[in-house]
């Protein structure tokens, strides 16, 4: 088929980046002859096709966990993020007396928001993972394929997590869809689309982005860890809606950058100043200083940004360097014996470059634990390379 079309991954509350990734198609004029979904991945693709956008963003940005599950007693959850060890007495308690959580209430919020008839009339064509147990067989199912009042019933079926109200259909139980495919890119190539646009909530990149045939495939996943699959904290929702809608401006080449975005115009000057690894090295600072994800910089004011983190962080660094006996582990380094190192990330870093620095100073290689440092060397080398100021930029 030469029509594009859209797979979208499982995540439960991480759901949300994808509904910002439906802001930015919108934008960008993007539109699909299909999309599939798994578990939270199936609602959303059911919001595409029988719902406004204005009504999703309406249903996620006013989510509680009430409206998604009933207990047994009335009582209050203590955090907004349900496996929080804060609510794990409540879970225990409802699971010990009634063996499962009921999902009522989620069903009764998506037969208010999706409209089945509003599926079935769309010209964009809507699939469902879902997972037939006991065999654990993948099971594709798409709205022309399903009897009359049936699409809520396949989209509870493929967000039924072990441990949810079981789904039944048909005589047949179902489990949660990523057990079988947790982006369904297959689901649409058996169909015959070889132009797939893929979002992947996972925080590790799955096989969905890895295609052996003539296919086109656009892969949309955030480098960075998204957060609880059950966490509907309200800045958390906030956050991974705005990344969403950056992330796919950058598959599309409207913005640039990894864990950072960009104007195009601002990464070409980063990457003509000081090469792509050091650039990345840099994002990958960014992100241990925990710089504003959600903003897009222009070269000066990204580079202006890690600089004055990178100054705040070697003051408390040096004021600190006593406490956290900084000259007892300089010393186990050089000595080879140093095996933990209990120092926030951004302490370690300067640390690393600490090291460095002696290590250039006197030229000798320091003999750096992998399992220590690996992660950050590249943040540490790009710092180094900076300017104290912006007179060269």
């Amino acid at each position: 088929m030469a029509g594009m079309a859209l797979a979208l991954g499982g995540g439960g509350a991480k759901g949300i980046f994808q509904v910002g990734a439906w802001q930015a198609f919108r934008e960008l004029g993007i539109e699909f002859d299909a999309v599939a979904g798994t578990s939270i991945g199936a609602v959303n693709a059911g919001l595409m096709c029988g719902a406004s956008f204005d009504d999703a963003i309406k249903m996620w940005e006013n989510l509680k966990m009430e409206q998604c599950l009933a207990f047994s007693q009335i009582q209050s959850l203590n955090s907004d993020d349900l496996l929080s060890l804060r609510n794990l007495n409540l879970l225990a308690r409802e699971l010990l007396h009634e063996k499962k959580l009921s999902t009522r209430p989620l069903r009764e919020l998506l037969e208010r928001y999706i409209s089945e008839t509003a599926v079935r009339e769309s010209p964009l064509q809507c699939g469902v993972m879902t997972t037939l147990t006991p065999s654990l067989r993948g099971y594709p199912v798409w709205i022309q394929d399903m009897a009359e009042g049936r699409l809520i019933d396949y989209i509870m079926a493929s967000a039924r997590l072990p441990g949810l109200d079981p789904v039944e259909i048909d005589g047949q139980q179902f489990l949660d869809g990523g057990l079988a495919e947790h982006v369904p890119v297959s689901m649409l190539r058996s169909r015959g689309w070889r132009r797939i646009v893929a979002i992947d909530l996972n925080e590790k990149p799955t096989s969905a982005r890895e295609v052996d045939d003539n296919t086109q495939l656009i892969y949309i996943h955030d480098p960075e860890d998204l957060g609880g699959f059950l966490d509907i904290t309200p800045g958390i929702l906030q956050r991974n809606l705005r990344l969403g809608y950056l992330d796919t401006l950058k598959a599309f080449d409207r913005l640039k950058g990894d864990r950072f975005a960009f104007w195009p115009d601002d990464y070409a000057r980063l990457l003509r100043d000081f090469g792509y690894e050091t650039v990345a090295g840099l994002e990958q600072a960014g992100a241990i200083y925990e710089l504003d994800r959600l903003v897009i910089y222009d070269h000066v004011n990204f580079i202006e940004a890690i600089r004055q983190k990178r100054a705040n962080y070697q003051m408390l660094y040096q004021q600190k360097r006593a406490a956290l006996r900084i000259e007892h582990k300089l010393q186990a380094i050089r000595r080879g014996e140093l095996k933990m190192l209990h120092l926030m990330p951004p302490l370690r870093l300067a640390f690393l470059m600490e090291i460095l620095i002696e290590g250039k100073q006197q030229q000798e290689t320091p003999r750096l634990p992998p399992r220590l440092f690996s992660s950050i060397r590249s943040a540490a080398d790009a710092l180094m390379l900076l300017p104290d100021e912006l007179r060269n930029l």
